[in-house]
């Protein structure tokens, strides 16, 4: 009996509400999600139908499963989409959700169950003769490390090391960290649970042997609820950092006919094992080293499965042409699956990077704040999935992934090229990020050749930011000279305006200067000069959470004294400094100028050394020392949890605490006092 859907309540945000918003919407079904915004973001108007104002959005909100279903009924939804994270995955939400009359959008609550924990997953999966790598699940962790850790260090001295400690109820690398010896076992066990607690309600783990050279594949599955399960191929996800994917692609390359049917027949009866009926992931390692990868039947074990729909489905949608999103509202409603789709075929290729608000020089650190401007590379073949508006602010208090850039070609090679153009014409002027670093791995390097493990990137960084940095040096010194002149005004602005809504202004404006002769750079002419051909100016009054309006201009233009070089540039300004950016041949320079109210706090100050800074914005969840203790190199200071993720401050040199400017569940910003040397 099916039960059209005909208003949809997404507990969710970002770039997945807008996904699922857009499915809805071209199906019919209204849409609603939750704001803080006294403005809904730009990428979510037009999109989903209503809004529910909410005093803070946080990741408190989004897990309070009482609290959602109570806004769900508020705005008159007849079902719930969970998306990826949050909910999505919690058994007990899925079935209040039912108990209150709506739909929900996602497997049934037993199969969720059976999934839930990475422990009960590996004894289904053993089951159903899926091969599992030697494990161990259920054992205690206490609350410090003067506690009981018998039976995981039991487990350590009979498996060996490396041996990867993972959140039992969770994915996406948050509580997963990899021990490589026994003195550290008891402190990365303490730290994985706690990050596991804060990002999924449950601090359980499970320990597993660490493979040596493993890739990351995985099946997509889709179920009725009509006992029909199949596998929509699979892809490849072993680009990873910090455990966490940032490069996707389907189908994944290498694999001989025989592990791609064994993988996938894997996949169809662990999800029948279960009675699954939805969207849902069957995640495997496969073995790649020189004896597995020459093999017929390369070897393969169960990793977990995720009962809700991926971040990276799109890759299978583009080479499949389906909608998964449209298929989990379909099964929802109570629809069959069509017998054809047992015998679906990928093609071509689909590659899916994603973007993040991170810092790659500094191991991969959040880097939240203020977004002068964002324009996605459209074309051919090109496909984004935001959760960014054109002017927007990056907060602290969510995963730091911002968008998704697909490109699908007729093979890897062409899709590989795709993506690099669409990379390097994305204009974002906003906070460090990692996409000059995802340039450089679709177009040179050992990625985009052939397959690599889920070492790679730890094992090839120091050569990939070298690339990085090689990128950057042809246009640095005129990059930052023309960033000078525009932050200072050197430059005369001629510019006719014309209001297109309350937070926009369409600009034709001509800038016309001249490069002084220090300034100018080899083979540049110091009367060279650069005309801005179109601008934009806006304005964006963010919600709870944002200390400031943002006030930013950018545009395209050409620069005479590089060849005619075109560019692009934003500035923003805020009271305590004037920053801009310049975009040239994929490569984004930056140059910041501090306002002369806080040019005179900093001399006020002396420009003090010996302060301990806090290296990202977040929460101070732990503070280890005491003011007036004494402290070696190395020794960790206190621990700031950052967009879900945990950071330790620890010492750089040893001496004392003079004085801790912080205490415990502050909020700081980067670059925060948290505490002072002894001098």
């Amino acid at each position: 009996m099916t039960k059209p859907i005909k208003r949809l309540f997404i507990a969710n945000r970002g770039e997945i509400a807008r996904r699922i918003a857009l499915t809805a919407k071209r199906l019919g079904i209204e849409s609603v999600v939750l704001t803080d915004r006294p403005t809904p973001p730009a990428y979510l108007l037009g999109v989903v139908t209503d809004f529910v104002k909410v005093e803070e959005e946080s990741p408190a909100v989004y897990l309070d499963a009482v609290r959602m279903l109570a806004y769900a009924r508020q705005a008159g939804c007849d079902a719930v989409h969970p998306g990826f994270g949050f909910l999505s995955e919690n058994a007990e939400f899925a079935a209040q959700t039912i108990a209150c009359g709506m739909s929900w959008v996602g497997p049934n609550p037993l199969a969720i169950t059976a999934m839930a924990s990475k422990a009960s997953a590996r004894e289904y999966a053993e089951k159903a003769h899926v091969p599992c790598v030697k494990g161990l699940s259920g054992f205690n962790v206490p609350d410090s490390e003067q506690g009981d850790f018998s039976e995981l260090e039991s487990f350590a001295s009979t498996a060996g090391y490396p041996l990867l400690l993972k959140a039992a109820y969770g994915g996406g690398g948050k509580g997963m960290r990899l021990v490589h010896k026994r003195e550290d076992l008891r402190t990365n066990a303490l730290r994985a649970k706690s990050e596991a607690k804060n990002s999924f309600g449950n601090g359980a783990l499970i320990c597993e042997q660490y493979l040596g050279a493993p890739r990351h594949v995985e099946v997509q599955i889709l179920a009725d609820k009509h006992g029909r399960v199949v596998a929509v191929g699979d892809r490849d996800c072993s680009l990873q950092r910090r455990h966490q994917k940032i490069i996707e692609e389907a189908p994944a390359v290498g694999l001989t006919a025989t592990t791609r049917a064994a993988l996938h027949q894997a996949a169809v009866n662990l999800a029948s094992a279960v009675g699954y009926d939805s969207t849902g992931t069957v995640e495997f390692l496969v073995d790649w080293s020189e004896g597995s990868r020459t093999s017929e039947l390369q070897r393969f074990y169960f990793l977990e499965m995720n009962t809700r729909l991926q971040v990276e489905h799109p890759v299978t949608e583009e080479v499949f042409g389906l909608d998964l999103v449209e298929w989990q509202l379909r099964v929802a409603s109570g629809d069959k699956l069509p017998a054809e789709f047992a015998n679906m075929r990928p093609r071509g290729h689909s590659v899916e990077v994603r973007i993040y608000a991170e810092d790659t020089d500094k191991d991969f650190f959040p880097a939240p704040g203020p977004v002068a401007a964002f324009e996605p590379a459209l074309g051919p073949g090109v496909r984004w999935e935001l959760g960014l508006g054109e002017v927007d602010e990056i907060t602290g208090r969510f995963d730091p992934m911002i968008a998704k850039l697909v490109t699908t070609a007729a093979d890897r090679p062409a899709a590989l090229a795709r993506l690099n153009d669409a990379l390097k014409r994305t204009i974002f002027a906003g906070p460090a990020n990692n996409i000059e670093l995802l340039s450089v791995l679709v177009s040179d390097s050992e990625f985009a050749s052939a397959p690599v493990t889920t070492h790679y990137l730890g094992e090839a960084l120091g050569r990939l930011k070298a690339k990085v940095a090689a990128r950057r040096e042809p246009h640095a010194d005129q990059a930052q000279s023309l960033l000078d002149d525009l932050l200072t005004h050197k430059l005369g602005v001629g510019a006719v305006s014309k209001a297109i809504g309350p937070d926009h202004l369409s600009r034709t404006q001509a800038i016309f200067g001249a490069a002084t002769e220090s300034k100018a750079s080899a083979g540049a002419s110091s009367s060279s000069k650069f005309i801005l051909v179109t601008a934009n100016s806006s304005r964006a009054s963010l919600g709870a959470g944002f200390n400031q309006e943002i006030t930013s201009q950018h545009g395209l233009g050409v620069v005479n004294g590089l060849k005619s070089q075109p560019f692009w540039y934003a500035y923003l300004t805020t009271s305590k400094e004037r920053t801009g950016w310049i975009g040239l041949d994929g490569v984004v320079y930056t140059r910041v100028l501090a306002s002369a109210a806080a040019r005179l706090d900093r001399q006020r100050r002396g420009g003090n050394t010996s302060e301990v800074a806090a290296p990202v914005p977040g929460r101070v969840i732990a503070i280890k020392v005491a003011a007036g203790e004494t402290v070696e190199i190395g020794q960790t200071i206190l621990v700031l949890e950052s967009m879900k993720m945990e950071f330790e401050v620890k010492a750089s040199g040893a001496g004392i605490i003079a004085q801790l400017s912080v205490k415990q569940d502050d909020q700081v910003a980067a670059g925060q006092q948290l505490a002072v040397w002894a001098t």
